[in-house]
């Protein structure tokens, strides 16, 4: 173990030099490419996906902000300096706290002395987790990152010279960053939320569904036609395991739902069961399935804001709900609420925690939503005609966005106020009669795939919650497709065949991977 210096007061510190750069690893492309590959670039970073200005802020989004600033460098350093930080809300100082200001979304400006007297607490040393800052009080701050080995490595972020980056650093060297060790306080801010405490927006569901796990791990479920196959991340943000096969039911529809002790739950349906299992600790194995009674079309699942987590199930009946009667607990029985028979649901959540669902027929379109958090639900509602497949994710500011597939491409809809909706808005283009996927930039724009028989395709936000920008090819054809964020807010998409399951990464955050398999194993056949 490394040795841990005492949280002392601060002394005087010595005067900092400057850091020597270092090059940030590269993450590893995969050898193994889907049949033809298809390049696709992002829109330029905007905004923070979760946090307001000033108010409280996930671990994984302080982490993100300051990759924000590796990847779109603000400038020289220069404390009479400033630039924005993502989104543009509020512009920051060039130098080291500057750099934290905006990490930590501060609706303030404060340096060093400022930001030890007013925005921190004290913390040890062996409890540096990442977002927190060592701090000599008048000189200097840098952000950790995370620790690398048990021999006290760590890497860190900082603004200590141009240009911002990224160094590794140990715990125990006489000095830090060019700042005397002896002078480095660790300290936290006091509006960090840690991920796992932090309500996610539902996963999406189908036949391939992935959610992180409380560490930051994603873990991937994708249903064959001999059961149910599960592949994990072996390290945060890192590599995989390969596909192993957890039985269950054939051909099924998957949703995915954290518990409210971070413990993932996955629900799969068929027309002859509705079956679930769930984690036996937070990032832990699995246990065996079990019934959760009937059976169905398609399945949607959910964390009320109070950590219940409530499913969604479409039969020939209409549509049906389940929900856990406190968290981490048991279900109630089955409760029909009318609906369109035998629709595909997605489930979304508004920005006070209330719940909605949309469920999509071949014939019509409607939604339903809760009247209060964790509360009652409203009647149906009518959202529009038919179609073959839907996939609904929230704008920066918290408005959702919905998007529809059918035999003309790809239409959407949007809130224009938490009550009111546009109208449907052609996208100009799309695969036409395709499986839709979503998901939410580090920046908060929302990015579009659509796969069917012969391309994959997408789209993105062109600035935080505005336009769009064209289509453009993503891949070749497939059968399914699903996309989720690693924790430090790079996209990952995964894509089916009948070959097997692909998946496609961001390795930076305009740049993508080619298509490979997962741990260079195919996994089911998806056809």
């Amino acid at each position: 173990m490394w040795t841990l210096v005492s949280s002392r007061s601060p002394r005087r510190p010595v005067k900092a030099v400057k850091a020597v750069r270092a090059v940030r690893a590269l993450l590893a492309v995969a050898t193994l490419l889907l049949t033809i590959l298809g390049a696709g670039l992002a829109a330029a970073p905007g905004a923070s996906a979760d946090s307001s200005l000033g108010g409280p802020i996930t671990r994984a989004e302080i982490m993100s902000r300051a990759q924000y600033w590796v990847d779109n460098q603000p400038g020289p350093y220069d404390q009479g300096g400033w630039s924005p930080g993502p989104g543009g809300d509020h512009d920051y100082r060039r130098d080291c706290s500057g750099y934290v200001d905006m990490a930590w979304h501060l609706n303030a400006d404060p340096n060093t002395e400022g930001l030890w007297d007013n925005f921190t607490e004290p913390i040890d040393r062996g409890d540096l987790l990442p977002g927190d800052i060592l701090i000599n009080y008048t000189e200097h701050t840098f952000i950790f990152d995370h620790w690398t080995d048990a021999d006290g490595d760590f890497v860190y972020y900082t603004f200590g010279s141009t240009p911002v980056q990224i160094l590794q650093g140990n715990i125990n060297a006489p000095t830090i960053d060019g700042i005397d060790n002896s002078t480095l306080y660790a300290r936290r801010y006091t509006n960090v939320v840690e991920d796992s405490a932090a309500r996610p927006h539902p996963a999406a569901s189908g036949r391939i569904v992935s959610a992180r796990d409380a560490d930051g791990r994603l873990e991937t479920f994708a249903a064959g036609p001999d059961g149910v196959w599960h592949a994990w991340q072996t390290a945060v943000n890192g590599g995989w395991s390969d596909w192993v096969a957890v039985g269950g039911p054939g051909n099924a529809q998957l949703a995915i739902a954290p518990n409210a002790d971070g413990r993932l739950e996955l629900f799969a349906v068929n027309g002859d069961e509705l079956d679930h299992i769930w984690q036996n600790a937070p990032n832990s194995d699995w246990s065996g399935w079990a019934t959760l009674g009937g059976a169905g079309y398609r399945i949607a699942a959910g964390t009320n804001a109070d950590g219940r987590i409530e499913v969604f199930a479409s039969s020939s009946a209409g549509v049906f709900h389940t929900w856990q009667t406190a968290p981490n607990s048991p279900f109630s029985s089955w409760e029909g609420l009318g609906g369109p028979a035998n629709s595909r649901l997605q489930m979304e959540s508004a920005p006070d925690g209330r719940l909605e669902v949309f469920a999509l027929s071949d014939t019509t379109f409607e939604h339903l939503y809760q009247t209060t958090a964790n509360g009652g639900w409203s009647a149906w509602e009518d959202f529009g005609g038919g179609g073959d497949a839907l996939t609904v994710n929230h704008d920066a500011d918290g408005r959702l966005e919905v998007f529809a597939s059918n035999a003309d491409g790809v239409f959407h809809r949007w809130q224009t106020s938490p009550t009111a909706w546009s109208d449907w808005a052609g996208t100009n283009g799309g695969a036409t009669n395709s499986e839709l996927a979503s998901v939410v930039a580090p920046d908060g724009r929302i990015e579009v795939f659509a796969i069917n028989g012969t391309t994959a395709t997408h789209i993105w936000q062109s600035a935080v919650n505005g336009a769009w920008s064209g289509w453009e090819t993503f891949g070749t054809g497939g059968t399914e497709i699903t996309a989720a964020n690693n924790q430090d807010g790079r996209e990952e998409v995964f894509a089916s065949s009948s070959a097997g399951v692909y998946h496609k990464w961001q390795t930076g955050f305009s740049t993508w991977s080619a298509w490979a398999w997962v741990n260079g194993t195919p996994g089911p056949s998806l056809a």
